[in-house]
């Protein structure tokens, strides 16, 4: 049997991560199935650039921010949580499961925990069956 690992877009705001260790191992040694996408800040996330990756095959969004009284941008998470759970709403009634897009609040002193939410993540979505239903990028060659 072969073994799928989920493929995941991970959307990180620049600021969230304020562990050099942690930062160096998503800038470099993220497993191949996670894709990095990097925005100023949690709230410059646009719903179709989640609907882009949802497109383009993935099992899972992970979108990491700063916790809300500690974003760079003010209020920049908390707006981008609003609009995120709304568009997650849509996804979930056109067949892309809500719990397949997940929240990350990191907090000053979190160390290690990006790499066990996104571990968790994973460990989540392999036990979901997998979803195509929105998948219209896939495969590479044109019917």
């Amino acid at each position: 049997m072969i073994d799928h690992k989920p493929k995941i877009i991970l959307f990180q705001c620049q600021w969230c991560l304020y562990s050099a260790e942690d930062q160096t191992w998503v800038d470099t040694q993220l497993p191949v199935n996670i894709h990095l996408v990097k925005v100023p800040c949690t709230g410059r996330i646009n719903t179709l650039y989640v609907l882009n990756a949802v497109q383009g095959g993935a099992d899972g969004v992970m979108i990491s921010g700063c916790l809300p009284e500690q974003c760079h941008f003010k209020e920049g998470n908390l707006g981008a949580r609003r609009q995120l759970d709304q568009f997650a709403d849509f996804l979930d009634h056109i067949g892309y499961e809500r719990n397949r897009v997940r929240f990350t609040w990191l907090d000053l002193q979190d160390r290690g925990r990006i790499q066990r939410d996104l571990a968790q993540f994973e460990a989540d979505l392999t036990k979901m069956p997998k979803s195509e239903a929105l998948a219209t990028r896939v495969g590479g060659h044109h019917d």
